[in-house]
């Protein structure tokens, strides 16, 4: 593992934008995939995890998701998640990155921009069954904390913090085509709600994007019709909120933690949101209240990983994993994590949650870590 030093590990820029690490998770479309969930029952759900958050979720074969992306297709229920929970090491990033986004796309992991340790806009993809990274397509701009989703086979991108900037809120939107690997222009979000770090969750064909951050922590919420190319603004958030893990099950998307307008600003309430009424109602809250974890959606619960804001870790970042299940409205609490992080997303890829890259520090700490989480089955 290689970690650098990319900026101080607190200071009044980074709490100031409070977006030192968020992402949003990508959105699966087929099976599985990373922080956005695609959902029309429990067998599909919606997620999103690094610049904004959305958990992701996975099934079998190739997986549509995102994290900073998002995920469709899940088996539903958590009968597929028996057995020793349990993380293992993956081919490191080809360079350090954190405060990226991921999706999973074709049963590939994607990490899109972020801090390299410089602000980048390259992309690249990880194939699970080789174990090796590639590059793909750039992105057209400088970018870091995105707003990552993934639905119908392409890696949606709508708002971004632009260039090195953390108080930059870019409502550029745009799509990948994997197999012309490029990106095209899609409509911008709504002027005025131009942001990044958002919480991200898909439904179907379309994709939510709630709170974020530009030059501070925003209540804007909004959703995007992929197919008619359209912004249509939701009611506020109840709260101020950015770098959470949002993800879509049942119809519904549920909003975990987060925080506003700095690192301590750490939230504990947690919501589900009815599209049908356009209404927030609150849920059983992260026993262990953060910002800036990773989320993935799978077998019907939603996992959030690490973050940064813990005042009793030396480092700054929080161990803990925790899962949620909506039937119940209960948490579970599962064994630490490896290497704690922050500042990255989750994709999910089959029954397995990546975890690439990420801060070991609070603030800025950039490695080229890769971590694979998933349930051992019993001997």
């Amino acid at each position: 593992m290689t970690t650098v030093n990319v900026g101080p590990t607190t200071g009044t820029a980074a709490q100031s934008a409070s977006t030192t690490d968020g992402m949003s998770a990508a959105t699966v479309s087929a099976v599985f995939g990373t922080s956005t969930i695609s959902a029309t029952s429990s067998a599909a759900m919606s997620a999103t995890s690094s610049g904004g958050s959305s958990a992701t979720s996975g099934g079998e074969g190739d997986a549509d998701a995102g994290g900073t992306g998002g995920a469709e297709g899940s088996t539903g229920g958590a009968s597929g998640l028996n057995g020793t929970p349990t993380e293992e090491d993956r081919s490191a990033l080809p360079t350090v990155r954190q405060e990226h986004g991921a999706a999973a796309l074709d049963g590939e992991v994607y990490v899109l921009g972020g801090f390299t340790p410089e602000a980048s806009s390259s992309v690249q993809a990880y194939d699970p069954e080789t174990d090796r990274w590639r590059d793909v397509a750039d992105f057209p701009v400088v970018f870091h904390h995105p707003n990552v989703a993934v639905v119908d086979g392409m890696i949606y991108v709508t708002g971004f913090l632009l260039g090195s900037s953390l108080s930059d809120g870019d409502g550029r939107a745009f799509a990948y085509d994997p197999a012309a690997d490029e990106w095209t222009p899609r409509a911008s979000m709504p002027v005025g709600t131009e942001r990044g770090s958002a919480c991200v969750a898909t439904l179907g064909e379309h994709i939510y994007v709630f709170g974020g951050a530009s030059s501070a922590t925003l209540p804007d919420a909004s959703v995007y019709d992929t197919v008619a190319d359209e912004w249509t603004p939701l009611p506020p958030m109840p709260a101020l909120r950015e770098h959470c893990v949002a993800a879509g099950i049942d119809e519904k998307i549920y909003i975990v933690s987060g925080r506003a307008n700095s690192i301590q600003g750490i939230g504990t309430e947690s919501w589900v949101y009815d599209p049908a009424t356009e209404t927030y109602d609150e849920r059983s809250a992260l026993p262990t209240p953060r910002a800036g974890g990773a989320g993935a959606s799978l077998g019907g619960r939603i996992f959030v990983f690490g973050g940064e804001g813990n005042a009793d870790d030396r480092e700054g970042v929080f161990h803990d994993i925790e899962a949620y299940d909506p039937a119940t409205d209960t948490w579970e609490e599962l064994p630490d994590m490896t290497i704690p992080r922050h500042g990255y997303a989750a994709a999910v890829v089959g029954d397995r949650i990546y975890l690439p890259g990420g801060a070991t520090s609070q603030g800025f700490g950039a490695t080229d870590f890769h971590t694979v989480f998933f349930f051992h089955p019993e001997e």
